[in-house]
């Protein structure tokens, strides 16, 4: 068989730009929020040695990360200081300084406004150590905190080492964060923070816990299109900000407990399978708040597919004798291979047809999910699943589904045409030619090549 892939005006006036230049404090120019820029991360270890992953780059008006004229990276004291309970933090409008103390150990450091200076003491009765900073310290307007360079937190640690900041702008820097699976496309770098002890590497992402905001301005629509694979709704889950991870929300999607969902009755997990959720992860629009854990945005989406799938489905999927994972397979490869909703039940009734017979599906679609959405997220031998996704190899079906079909593919594959078709091609018009034995289908190939 033959299966082609588818492949007003804004006025400005001088009174307003006076005005505004009159309200905004002068340390602040130059200033930029890091989502206008680059997106920052900070980890915050505790004292049973696992850190929780912070996402500091709101909108206006929320406590942000902000790069300084300089390029420093600043952060926002009082936020920072409320997710660490061994801090405290203080703020003086008479005087201008910011005071953050380690309740632990009494070391504090104390910051002025305006001043690339601040004082540092290792206890109550100890002098104050003057040390200069990355840059000034400031009160943001847009982000509505006082503001100081990232690395203040080390002075008052247990030990200076218990900060450590990874640049994507180096190379080293880079090489390191991608080794630890850290691979959202702006990120610019990762802050680390541990009170307790030295920081002497960067957390994995696929080991940390994530922090999100349960905010309206932190929430992110994401739709997942028919015929997405698994690892390209990872991707996509990272590049709109829900999770940090490729990595991550495909080794959540590999630890979901099956016993939880009916409709994983029938599907064995096997080692021949590589993505255990693949075709499960309904097409749909979802709304998931921004730096969420990957097993709780897997959760949300396979709640939705337990409401979306039936089980009328599954009894239809029993009287074709195949459980309902084996449609889900033959629904995959139907939409991956035709684009036009017209023909898809004739195709379901190839494949229904071929396997009757005992013969190979061959779909070149299964043989592109092994090559584009296996292979570039595996590790070790990434040659290990051909045999059991190729169809031009394996017998029957593939070991699992090869997308997530919609509805009307998982139609198709539940209600096939009633025909006794084997082969199909198709032209660059999108017709579609059928036949039911291998001389017909020689016939329709050379056909479309003489024309």
């Amino acid at each position: 068989m033959y299966c082609q892939m588818k492949s007003g005006k804004i006025i400005i006036t001088i009174l307003i730009i006076a005005i505004l230049a009159v309200a905004l404090p002068s340390q602040t120019v130059g200033v930029k929020a890091a989502s206008e820029v680059k997106q920052y991360g900070i980890l915050i270890g505790n004292q049973k040695g696992s850190y929780m992953y912070y996402d500091l780059n709101g909108v206006t008006g929320t406590q942000r990360i902000e790069v300084s004229k300089n390029g420093t990276v600043m952060i926002p004291l009082k936020k920072i200081c409320s997710y660490m309970p061994d801090l405290s933090y203080e703020f003086s409008y008479e005087t201008k300084k910011a005071t953050i103390t380690n309740k632990k150990t009494d070391k504090k450091i104390v910051l002025t406004e305006n001043s690339l200076y601040a004082y540092t003491y290792a206890g109550k009765s100890s002098a104050g150590k003057k040390v200069k900073l990355g840059a000034k310290m400031y009160l943001s307007p847009d982000s509505n905190a006082a503001m100081a360079d990232k690395k203040v937190f080390q002075y008052i640690f247990k030990t200076t080492k218990g900060y450590r900041y990874y640049s994507n702008g180096t190379s080293s820097g880079a090489k390191k964060i991608l080794a630890a699976k850290y691979d959202k496309e702006d990120i610019g770098g990762l802050i680390i923070y541990n009170p307790y002890k030295s920081v002497t590497k960067l957390p994995a992402a696929t080991v940390v816990s994530y922090y999100s905001d349960k905010a309206a301005s932190n929430t992110v629509k994401v739709t997942i299109p028919e015929g997405y694979s698994v690892a390209q709704t990872a991707v996509l889950l990272v590049k709109k900000g829900v999770c940090q991870s490729t990595q991550a929300v495909l080794n959540a999607c590999n630890q979901v407990d099956t016993t939880k969902y009916w409709f994983f009755e029938g599907m064995t997990p096997s080692e021949e399978r590589c993505f255990l959720l693949e075709g499960y992860l309904y097409p749909s629009t979802y709304e998931f708040y921004k730096n969420s854990n990957p097993g709780d945005v897997v959760s949300k989406i396979l709640k939705n597919t337990e409401n979306m799938l039936t089980k009328e489905q599954q009894t239809r999927a029993d009287e074709l004798g195949y459980s309902l994972d084996e449609v889900l397979t033959m629904a995959s490869i139907i939409e991956k291979e035709i684009a036009i909703s017209s023909e898809r039940t004739k195709v379901s009734s190839i494949l229904h047809n071929r396997l009757k017979s005992g013969m190979k599906i061959q779909c070149d679609a299964t043989i592109y999910y092994v090559e584009k959405y296996i292979k570039p997220y595996i590790s070790g031998d990434i040659d290990r699943y051909s045999k059991y996704y190729n169809t031009y190899k394996c017998s029957g079906l593939p070991a699992g589904p090869i997308c997530s079909p919609g509805r009307e593919a998982i139609q198709a594959a539940l209600y096939p045409e009633e025909n006794e078709y084997l082969y199909f091609c198709s032209d660059k018009n999108g017709n579609y030619y059928y036949a039911s034995t291998y001389q017909e289908h020689l016939e329709n190939m050379n056909n479309l090549i003489e024309g």
